[in-house]
């Protein structure tokens, strides 16, 4: 489709920003080394089962040794822009700690890349998500910026960003997942969000009655799988599936009847194999979601089998899949295992992270006991594939991650591990999994911050050869006074958890933190905000680079011709009398105003041009060097009161002017 876009009427004061020169390039671009973050505590355990002692990381990354760098400044700001360190918690601001309207660390709740230079996240406040504009962020290779034209929380009410194809992707899940919420997406065909309602069949899927009154069940849209971008599948609570066409949702969800289907999907994940064909998986747990404070039902059996924690797809509906993962069974639930991550990478190759039934990373309250006479129940890391178990990869032994529950008061407890995410590492075959570490046998009884009671964020790496990798990652005590010469090193993120975890090559993988807490020396809690880290070795990661090209077929739908024939028209009347009108002309004000730019970046530098809207406008802009264009944000439509239009620059092209176009 082509469009033609005139110069927008403006007064010559907001048209055009004269651009003096390019600024000085910061310290980091002009070639000063990545730094490693401070990990204190990464441990190997060998293929054999030999756990070698904790290390320290490297001070800076290298070809043959990549390491996590903290992101900084950390990308996702509350404005939209980067967050200046310190960062702060946005739970201070909105707690009335911090001065209202400050800027604060968005927390990121999901990722995903299609290529190492085309990712996306969703953040939110926590404490007040309505507040927060930038619900969804693209990376473009070399910055994370927000999405342009999110229309914000009321509307589009996720936590979970899914990629559809190369152009399109959507934001599912509530907040907390305990609402039924709508469905967004972002059509890269018309550049517009779009939000879509479930259809009615699925809410009646969820609807009960008490009394006289009908309600829905607590639960939710939890996870998506996208074979292309007019082939998504969403998975909920009570086995709900909803399939979305092209240009329709429709409900999918099994008849309430087939109990064993009615389970909680956790997790989903849609790949494409060599030859380009896609294929899906998804998982979840063997029982019903009752929420976080009931006892759930364990689902029953079918014809002697399991019910499915795993089902696969190779371009149609999803089927379940005979895969059981390890398990401590108790007598009233011999399916103690819930499925709660799932990734593939295009041979194939695919791994799945599981808790103790009922437990996840943001909560460790158990839906059913455990027994201490039992051995304490697994959160295993398994290697799958698409049709089950893996035959070509052993991964770690089934007990090499456990959760041991409070109750078992074992003599010398091992460290207790949640999941929350998993991704494979493209061209290794080895998993990357985030969740919680709640160390037992650690630090000095007397001090506050050495045990963290809800656990940390760790990370964990898993070779189909069972070598493993564990990370947790240190900073220095935010709330230390004294004068030792170096200060004490605590959990970053203590009482926190990894909240995402995405990998694109060898040498280039992200994860993020939700944010934590330690404590003074008065007893108190001090925040800490959430971080970003990445993977790197210092050099271009190791993966081919993506595009936005993406062919989408034209549909007509033309009517069957109709013919018609009619003796000749009569011979046109004369012409009326030629009549004088008076016209005038009304000038209307701008349909913008308020126009702010500022630089952001540092590898790259981008400007932002933000806007107030008087009415509904289609707007873009363009940077000009010399009379040629050097870069152009693509003319977007704009119905709130606020815009933004983002230019990425060239320090070699740098523009002389910049104008918007309509």
């Amino acid at each position: 489709m082509l469009r033609h876009f005139g110069r927008l009427v403006l007064p010559s004061s907001i048209l055009i920003l004269a651009l003096s020169g390019a600024p000085e390039a910061p310290a980091a671009e002009a070639g000063a080394p990545v730094a490693c973050t401070q990990s204190a505590t990464t441990t190997t355990t060998t293929s054999a089962g030999v756990e070698g002692p904790p290390t320290s990381a490297p001070a800076s990354p290298s070809s043959d040794s990549p390491c996590w760098v903290d992101v900084n400044p950390y990308p996702f700001g509350s404005e939209g822009t980067p967050v200046e360190t310190p960062a702060q918690p946005c739970s201070l601001v909105f707690s009335g700690v911090a001065p209202l309207g400050s800027q604060c660390a968005l927390t990121v709740t999901s990722i995903a890349f299609r290529a190492w230079n085309r990712g996306l996240a969703a953040t939110t406040t926590s404490e007040a998500p309505t507040n927060n504009p930038y619900g969804v962020w693209l990376f473009n290779g070399v910055t994370w910026l927000p999405s342009p034209g999110f229309p914000g929380f009321n509307v589009c009410p996720g936590h979970t960003v899914v990629w559809a194809g190369k152009l399109d992707y959507w934001l599912v899940g509530g907040p907390t997942d305990l609402s039924w919420s709508r469905l967004c997406r972002f059509d890269g065909a018309t550049l517009e969000w779009e939000s879509l309602e479930l259809p009615t069949a699925t809410k009646q899927h969820v609807t009960v009655v008490a009394g006289k009154e009908e309600r829905r069940r607590p639960g939710g849209i939890t996870s998506a799988a996208c074979l292309a971008w007019n082939n998504c599948w969403f998975f909920g609570t009570y086995g709900t599936v909803v399939h979305w066409d092209g240009t329709q949702l429709s409900d999918a969800s099994p008849e309430p009847s087939l109990k064993w289907l009615q389970g909680e999907y956790t997790a989903a994940v849609a790949r494409q194999d060599p030859q380009g064909d896609p294929f899906g998986v998804a998982v979840g747990a063997t029982t019903e979601f009752h929420g976080a404070t009931s006892m759930s039902e364990v689902l029953s059996e079918h014809e002697g089998v399991p019910p499915p924690e795993m089902q696969a797809s190779s371009d149609g509906p999803f089927a379940p899949v005979l895969f059981t993962p390890p398990t401590s069974p108790q007598e009233h639930d011999p399916y103690r295992t819930d499925l709660v991550a799932v990734d593939f990478d295009s041979t194939g190759q695919g791994w799945v992270a599981g808790n103790p039934a009922g437990l996840r990373a943001t909560s460790r309250y158990e839906f059913r006991p455990a027994s201490p006479s039992l051995p304490p129940p697994p959160s295993p890391l398994v290697p799958v594939s698409t049709s089950g178990a893996s035959t070509t990869c052993t991964g770690p032994p089934e007990r090499r991650f456990n959760f041991t529950p409070l109750a078992f008061n074992a003599a010398q407890p091992a460290d207790s591990f949640l999941w929350s995410s998993i991704a494979v590492i493209p061209g290794s075959g080895e998993a990357l999994a985030g969740g919680s570490l709640l160390p037992q046998k650690e630090g000095a009884l007397d001090d506050p911050n050495a045990r963290p009671v809800e656990g940390e964020p760790v990370i964990a790496r898993a070779a189909c050869d069972g070598a493993t990798t564990v990370t947790r990652f240190r900073v220095v005590d935010p709330t230390y006074k004294g004068s030792l010469p170096k200060p004490p090193l605590v959990p970053a993120d203590r009482e926190g958890y990894v909240s995402a975890v995405a990998a694109n090559a060898p040498n280039d993988a992200w994860v993020a933190t939700s944010t934590g807490s330690v404590f003074n020396e008065t007893g108190n809690s001090v925040l800490q905000p959430p971080h970003l880290y990445r993977l790197t070795d210092g050099s271009k990661p190791d993966a081919p680079e993506g595009d936005d090209l993406e062919e989408r077929p034209v549909e007509l739908n033309l009517d069957p011709p109709i013919i018609v024939l009619e003796p000749p028209p009569p011979p046109p009347p004369p012409p009326a009398p030629t009549t004088v009108t008076k016209t005038h002309n009304v000038k209307l004000p701008p349909a913008i105003y308020g126009v702010k730019a500022k630089l952001h970046g540092r590898h790259g530098l981008s400007l932002y041009l933000s806007f107030r809207i008087r009415r509904p406008v289609t707007i873009g802009a363009q940077a000009l060097r010399h009379g040629r264009v050097v870069s152009e944000a693509r003319p977007r439509r704009f119905a709130g009161h606020r815009g933004l239009l983002i230019l990425e620059l060239d320090r070699k092209r740098w523009p002389t002017k910049v104008r918007f176009v309509a």
